[in-house]
Parts: structure tokens; C-alpha cells; sequence
């Protein structure tokens, strides 16, 4: 796949627009008799809400009507209300900004649960937009608010919300026990269509996590509670999503399958660019992935970009600059397979830019910083709890036992010396635990990025050295070229030159997702797919003949970009080796036996001594930078995914590396 998609979050609405049921004409025949007071107001308000799904104009026209009364009145609830009702119509359609600022007013009011509910939407706009750490501020202040009066419906919409925050930054964990207690909340309250939308949404946290089987039970769940609750939209959601699981399941037929039909569903008169942008994102990626498997297939990259600029649209009305990244990584990769270079580089650069705004570390350290407060008003507040229940008691023992005062003192000031000492030496082992874990992770940073350097050092300077190699030839001795002999140099210098950018575009698209955690991330890897891969990079070395020798397409499952970085290094070797040999040969094998997998890479060189390739098994050998750190760098690779290398090399005769798969 291309890019980690995420799902498309839902929150569970704090207000929902619905049609009333006394008809407009009638209302607006009253409005005619009323005077300009509170009632007024309210009728406004109603007026404009039975417009709100049908004529967005009047139901503006109306709602502003009645906030300029309210305001003209003096009348502070009913100007909070009315701001209220103007933030919730701005962002029922998606203008966030004007939204933002109808909310921000309508918090002056003295109504507890109407403010909570401002605050509510306040976190559903900003997690729209990819903000988490105000989502997660204002998701707080609404729950303080609804846990001091009780009001269980809205605590339940809030852990609901939180799920989906948290799911937002990838923190799964606590994403699935905010859904949890939601559930247990609607559960109790008998709220048909929120358990559909959380259950819906546990589906896509356990897709996330590669638990498919589990995934599509909670979006059968709540497949069911939908038509319980007459709700089509979501139910249209809900095949995009399941269109989502199939594509991470590589059945990409199904993937486009369920994608029309989610299309299709989606009521009339619903104009849902959320799940249509998110649709048109699967589709264009399934295409792309079925193109791959049919020789980059034009018909079905035409199909790809089509869609995938469809949803880059809507995601640009959106404002999303998550899903515009992703859109863009998609793009870049279409243009590669179909060889244009040149707009791949500006689409990827662009998905980049995109990416690195999203969320930085600042981001995550503000969110930190705000679950910490949360925390930290939780355990204030049961400390204020505990000092009341001791000031009562001490005033009963003051009463009683007036006569131990003193000794009391005495003692409280032994106590309070006591738990000082106490308090100051957990606070400097605590501080002598946080440094001796800032130096580990210094040490490993260093690490880390001697790791990376290595890596770019040693897969990049071999093209680099051919492509030079080329052109000094070139350059320096025309006369000795004959016309046959230029093209030959002319053709190994382009695929030098493509192979080259396809080693720096591995490398680049590995490092992003590598800087800040280098670690592996297994998948299945097919070996057929691993050795053309390894071929074409080494395709210029006319002189020796590279041959793979199964037939089957055994897959291993392992990281892709660790395996292959030690396959090339070693065949790299290798090539080196037969640089002197009469008819050079490297063969490549794989197979299984006793449920293990094996590889191994074979050559007819000279062979070596065991002191030779001491740096595979000894981690002390110090290895030179003119080496390429070959060996050392494989030894590392290689220990890092759990695979055992050995050798057998005999003079004159060859060396052959077997490489052993658990």
C-alpha cells in the first residue's frame, strides 16, 4: 500500500438538526402577532431551524434575525442561544472559521448544560481540522462541566468524542477504553444511533491494529444498529469503511466493490464530502495497487488518478491537511508507475510539506501537557475532598481532646520534618532515574543515526561510483569509442543514473518513517518481488550472470527495506569478489524446511578465510569507512530482524551466504 490510511472519525453530534413538526407557514402567520420579547426569540430560533436542512439562506436569514433581537433586548441566555444555533449551521456546513467565532459567544451564558455543549462542538470543529490538543482541551472542559450537574448523556457523547481523539493521534489504547465506557454509558440510556457510530468506529480502531476478523464483527454490529435507527448515511459510511479492510487485506476487487457501493448509498440531499473524499481516496489506491499487478496497467492508472483527484478536491474544501497528504503520497506514486519522474518529485514534495505540518512534537508535548492538567484537577479536587473531611475531624478532636494539644503539635511537627526528608529523597532519586534515562536515550539516538549514515553511506556510494565511473570514461577517452561502444556507455550510464534515483527515493521514503523510531516493521515479503527488485539495481554489471533459481513465489515475513538492504550488500560483494573470475555466476536460491525459510546467495569466486568475515559475528571487529561497513552493516540488519547468517567459503571455489528465517 502507499500510504496508512485512518479512518474517516466520527463524533457523536451534540446537536442534531431536525425538521419540526408544525409547518413553517403557521409560524411565520404568528411571528406577525408576537412582540419583540423572549418569545420572539425562540419563534425565530424555530423558524430557522425548520429551514435548516432545506433553504440554508432563510435558515441564516432567520437565526440572525433572531440574535440581533436578543442582543437589541439585552437578553444574555438568548443571545448565547442564538450564537449557539449560528455555530452549529456554519459547521453542519463546514465553515470551521465563522463557526468558531458564533461558538466562542455563545459560551457568555449562566446555563451549565448549554455550555458544555458549546464547548462540545467547539472540540468537534477543531477535530475536523486535525487539532487535537485544543480537541482534547475543550473535550475537558465539557466534561468537568457534565460530570459536577450529572448529566449522563453528555458525559457519554464526550467519552465517545475522546475515542475518536485519540484514535486521531494513534493512541489506540486509550482510544478503545474512552469507547468502552461510552458504550457501557449508551448502553444504559438506550442512545440506538450513538452505539452505532462507536461501534462503527471500534471497527476501524481494530482494522488499524491488523485485527480484521474482530474489525468487521463491530461493523456488522453496527450495520444492524443502523437499520435500527432508519440511519442511512452512516450506513454508507460503513461500506467505505469495510472497503478500507479489504484493502489492507490486498482484495482489492472487494476494496473497489464496497467503494460504489458506499457512493451509491449515500442519501440524496446529504451533501457528506467526508465520506465521499474518503471513498474516492480507497478507490484511487485500490487501482493503483491493481496496476501494479498488471505491468502498470494505463487504463487502470487512469482510473486511479481520476479518483484521487476527486478526493484531493473534496479534501481541499475540507481543509484537511492530513488526508490532502495522503491524497498527494498516492499521486506520487501513480505518476512513478507510469515513469514521469518529474511530477512524482513535486507531488511527493508537496505530500511532505503537507505531513510535516500535521503534527510535530510540540503537538504532542501540548497534548501531554493537557492530559497531565486534566490530571492534575482530578487529584486537586479529591485533595480538596480530603482536607474538608480532616478539618472536621480535627475540630472534633479539638473538642475532645484538648488537653493532647500540644503534644499534637509536637508530634505534627516531627511528622512534617519526617515526610520532607522523605519527600526530598524520592525527588532526587527520581531526579537521578530521569538522568540516567536521558543519557540511555542519548546513547541511542547516537546510535540511531550512526545506523542511518552507515546505510546511506554504503547503498548509495556504489551507484554513484558507477555513474562517475561512466562519465570520466566518456569524457576523458572519445577516441578510443567507437559508435556501438557509446550507445553501450550511453545505456549503462541512464540505467546507473535510474537506478540511482531508486535507490535515493528507497531511501528518502524509508528515512521519514524510520527518523524517529528505527525499528522494523515486518510484513509479507515476496522473494520474487525482492530479487527483480535487487536485479534491476545491479543490471549495469553486464559481466556477471545473476540467476534466481525457484519457480515459486515463497514470502517471508519480515521488513522489507532490512532484507533488501542485505541482499544487495551481499550480492554487491559478491560482484566484487568475481572481478578476476572467468565466467562469473551469482545464484540465488530460496526454500523452506522444517518451518523455516532459507536464502541463500552463491558465487564461483576465490573465496575468503574466516578472518575475512569476522565483522558478521563479532560486534568488536572495527570495520573501515573504505570498506563500505559491508559486513558490519549486515551483522546490525540482520540481528535487528531476527535472522542468523552463515558462511561457507572454499578457495578457488566460491563462498556461499545462507541466510535462515525462523
Amino acid at each position: 500500500m502507499s500510504k496508512n490510511w485512518l479512518l474517516l472519525l466520527l463524533v457523536i453530534p451534540v446537536f442534531v438538526f431536525a425538521q419540526n413538526q408544525t409547518p413553517v407557514e403557521g409560524m411565520l402567520r404568528s411571528l406577525e402577532h408576537m412582540k419583540e420579547d423572549t418569545l420572539r426569540v425562540h419563534q425565530l430560533n424555530k423558524i430557522a431551524l425548520s429551514y435548516s436542512t432545506s433553504d440554508t439562506a432563510k435558515a441564516f436569514f432567520y437565526y440572525n434575525k433572531a440574535l440581533s433581537l436578543a442582543k437589541k433586548s439585552k437578553w444574555k441566555d438568548g443571545i448565547a442561544i442564538s450564537n449557539f444555533y449560528l455555530g452549529t449551521v456554519n459547521y453542519d456546513h463546514h465553515n470551521f472559521k465563522r463557526a468558531l467565532l458564533f461558538l466562542a459567544q455563545s459560551l457568555n451564558t449562566s446555563n451549565k448544560k448549554r455550555r458544555s455543549k458549546s464547548l462540545q462542538l467547539i472540540a468537534e470543529v477543531y477535530l475536523y481540522t486535525n487539532n487535537f490538543s485544543k480537541a482534547l482541551d475543550y473535550s475537558y472542559r465539557a466534561l468537568e462541566i457534565d460530570e459536577a450537574i450529572g448529566n449522563k448523556k453528555g458525559i457519554a457523547k464526550i467519552y465517545a468524542n475522546l475515542g475518536s481523539i485519540y484514535y486521531g493521534i494513534k493512541d489506540y489504547s486509550k482510544s478503545l477504553s474512552y469507547y468502552q465506557k461510552a458504550i457501557k454509558l449508551n448502553d444504559e440510556l438506550g442512545n440506538i444511533s450513538d452505539l452505532a457510530i462507536i461501534n462503527r468506529n471500534i471497527g476501524g480502531l481494530y482494522n488499524s491494529l491488523k485485527k480484521i476478523q474482530i474489525s468487521l464483527t463491530y461493523y456488522e454490529k453496527a450495520n444492524v444498529l443502523c437499520e435500527k435507527a432508519n440511519n442511512k448515511a452512516l450506513q454508507a459510511r460503513i461500506l467505505s469503511d469495510v472497503s478500507l479492510v479489504y484493502f489492507n487485506s490486498q482484495n482489492y476487487d472487494k476494496a473497489i466493490e464496497h467503494c460504489y457501493l458506499s457512493l451509491k448509498a449515500i442519501p440524496k440531499g446529504i451533501n457528506d464530502k467526508q465520506t465521499a473524499a474518503f471513498t474516492f481516496g480507497v478507490l484511487g489506491d485500490s487501482y493503483i495497487e491493481k496496476a501494479k499487478a498488471n505491468r502498470n496497467n494505463l487504463v487502470l492508472l487512469d482510473s486511479a488518478n481520476s479518483n484521487l483527484n476527486k478526493a484531493l478536491k473534496l479534501h481541499r474544501e475540507l481543509a484537511s491537511r492530513r488526508d490532502l497528504a495522503y491524497d498527494y503520497s498516492s499521486i506520487t506514486q501513480a505518476y512513478k508507475l507510469r515513469g514521469d519522474y518529474k511530477n512524482a518529485l513535486t507531488s511527493y514534495e508537496t505530500a511532505m510539506a503537507y505531513e510535516d505540518s500535521i503534527f510535530n512534537a510540540d503537538n504532542k508535548e501540548t497534548i501531554k501537557n493537557l492530559e497531565d492538567k486534566r490530571a492534575i484537577e482530578l487529584r486537586d479536587r479529591e485533595i480538596k475532598i480530603n482536607k474538608l473531611q480532616l478539618e472536621a475531624k480535627e475540630k472534633q478532636k479539638w473538642m475532645l481532646l484538648s488537653g493532647l494539644a500540644l503534644l499534637g503539635i509536637i508530634g505534627g511537627l516531627l511528622f512534617y520534618q519526617s515526610s520532607n526528608r522523605r519527600k526530598i529523597n524520592r525527588k532526587l532519586r527520581t531526579l537521578n532515574l530521569d538522568l540516567e534515562e536521558k543519557n540511555n536515550e542519548l546513547d541511542q539516538a547516537n546510535k540511531i543515526k550512526a545506523r542511518f549514515f552507515s546505510i546511506l553511506n554504503h547503498d548509495l556510494r556504489s551507484p554513484v561510483y558507477n555513474l562517475i565511473h561512466f562519465l570520466h570514461l566518456k569524457k576523458e577517452n572519445p577516441e578510443l569509442l567507437d559508435e556501438a561502444t557509446k550507445i553501450s556507455i550511453e545505456h549503462k550510464t541512464m540505467s546507473s543514473a535510474e537506478n540511482l534515483l531508486t535507490s535515493m527515493e528507497d531511501m528518502l521514503l524509508w528515512s521519514k518513517s524510520q527518523m524517529e523510531n528505527f525499528e522494523p516493521e515486518p510484513k509479507n515479503v515476496s522473494i520474487h518481488s525482492l530479487f527483480d527488485d535487487t536485479r534491476k539495481h545491479f543490471e549495469s554489471e553486464e559481466k556477471v550472470k545473476i540467476t534466481f533459481e525457484n519457480s515459486s513465489d515463497i514470502q517471508i515475513y519480515t521488513d522489507e527495506n532490512y532484507l533488501k538492504t542485505i541482499i544487495r550488500n551481499l550480492t554487491g560483494n559478491a560482484i566484487k569478489a568475481l572481478d578476476k573470475v572467468e565466467n562469473p555466476t551469482i545464484i540465488w536460491k530460496v526454500w523452506q524446511e522444517s518451518n523455516q525459510t532459507f536464502l541463500s546467495i552463491t558465487d564461483n569466486g576465490p573465496g575468503g578465510s574466516q578472518e575475512q568475515f569476522k565483522a558478521l559475528y563479532d560486534e568488536t571487529e572495527v570495520v573501515g569507512i573504505k570498506t563500505g561497513l559491508g559486513l558490519h552493516l549486515i551483522r546490525d540488519l540482520a540481528k535487528a530482524i531476527a535472522c542468523t547468517i552463515t558462511v561457507n567459503s572454499i578457495s578457488n571455489k566460491g563462498t556461499v551466504f545462507t541466510l535462515q528465517f525462523q
